[in-house]
């Protein structure tokens, strides 16, 4: 909903721009300077706030296009993952899991696909490097068969 603020907003402000400039146009020339210097400034406030107003917009725009990659990303791996003990992997020609272990946590939480690496100063643990969340190392190890 705030997306729609802020177009009402910036929409506002063109609008303010426009009438400020429509003003200009039609008044004749015997404005007093101060009153036309006061009316440009006007003018620029109100196409400054416009900019920032679209720059807003730009950028919630840029951060939902992003989200929308990753949930597409999510579902088009959906039927390529599968559960083995405490990760996930992926599933070879046959259907059954191949590779290397995937982060349950955020496979489940946040549909990334983060590989599991061994815990520095113990290779009986298995790692997520982005969720640090810890696994017992023959519960979550690659599987070549």
């Amino acid at each position: 909903m705030a997306d729609m603020t802020l177009i009402a907003t910036a929409l506002g402000g063109i609008k303010t721009a426009t009438d400020i400039a429509r003003f200009l146009k039609d008044s004749d020339f015997s404005l007093e300077k101060a009153e036309l210097k006061l009316k440009l400034a006007e003018l620029v406030g109100a196409l400054a706030d416009v900019k920032i107003e679209l720059a807003e917009i730009q950028e919630t725009i840029s951060e939902k296009d992003k989200k929308i990659q990753e949930l597409q990303e999510a579902f088009e791996n959906k039927g390529s993952m599968l559960r083995r003990l405490d990760a996930y992997y992926m599933v070879d020609e046959n259907g059954k899991p191949h590779g290397v272990a995937y982060c349950l946590k955020c496979w489940e939480v946040e549909h990334k696909k983060r590989p599991l690496i061994k815990l520095a100063g113990n290779m009986h643990v298995n790692v997520c490097p982005a969720c640090s969340h810890q696994y017992i190392g023959r519960l979550s190890q690659a599987i070549y068969e």
